[in-house]
């Protein structure tokens, strides 16, 4: 059985308690391969390096990070140089075979809009791009040799050029690529919850749908990977706290919002 977790790289992350949980499922014969992020790191490389991080909207009021050529080579630093070698220590610290893989993941440049002074605009100088293709025999063959593949948030253009993309659905991609039987988002709050300022709100079951009408902010783009990873065959998809001890065995046990396509309606 293979199993994708994706970890945010948001603030409050506890890192070493999830690279200690995903070394010891792996370590109970499961097929485990990490998707991280890196924004916390990012924002903060970005500041120290004098080219703050900005935001744009979409359109359609999606808020997303604009990503010009020197913000993915920062992007590129915090994801590779922090947080990819971050998770690769301490999962080897913790007994796994962990190897960092960059260029597992490929697609296209996204024609970037946003909403700019009450006008849309086109931002031809974006690096933001979508996961189309997944490099499965490379990463097949790190598993079924023991090996513990850690993937960050970055995917290559037809043409060769680094991209960012967003990370709940780059694993939702591999989810789908690999035929996975659970995809595992951790997050910086306990799941989906009814109300964003009660954390004890969390809904145990949903459908996508359901998730989605609860879901805001970020919380959108984890509701629409589990969507696309669902839609791909994946059995289980499960949105959960990673701030806590033994968060990915946690969530397969029933913590956080397991989404499935025919959930019995949000509880």
């Amino acid at each position: 059985m293979t199993i994708v977790v994706k970890v945010g790289g948001s603030a409050g992350i506890d890192r070493g308690a999830v690279a200690r949980d995903v070394a010891a499922v792996a370590a109970g014969g499961e097929r485990v391969l990490l998707v991280h992020g890196a924004s916390a790191a990012t924002d903060a490389l970005a500041t120290t390096l004098g080219h703050p991080a900005r935001t744009i909207v979409s359109p359609s009021g999606q808020q997303s990070r604009r990503t010009d050529r020197r913000t993915l080579e920062i992007f590129a630093m915090a994801a590779l140089g922090v947080e990819t070698f971050s998770y690769v220590e301490l999962l080897r610290r913790a007994g796994a075979p962990a190897i960092g893989v960059f260029g597992a993941l490929a697609g296209p440049r996204k024609n970037v809009r946003a909403v700019e002074a009450g006008k849309v605009v086109m931002l031809r100088d974006d690096y933001t791009g979508k996961v189309e293709t997944v490099d499965v025999p490379l990463l097949r063959n790190m598993l079924e040799r023991g090996s513990l593949p850690v993937l960050p948030p970055l995917a290559l253009s037809p043409e060769g050029e680094g991209l960012n993309v967003d990370g709940d659905r780059a694993a939702a991609a591999v989810a789908v690529a690999l035929g996975a039987s659970a995809l595992v988002i951790l997050t910086n709050v306990p799941g989906v919850l009814r109300s964003v300022d009660d954390p004890t709100s969390v809904v145990a079951t949903a459908t996508p749908v359901e998730a989605d009408a609860l879901a805001g902010g970020r919380m959108k783009k984890k509701v629409m990977a589990a969507r696309e990873a669902l839609d791909g065959g994946v059995a289980r998809v499960v949105i959960a706290s990673g701030r806590v001890e033994r968060a990915v065995a946690r969530a397969l046990a029933g913590d956080g919002t397991t989404i499935g396509a025919a959930a019995a309606g949000a509880r």
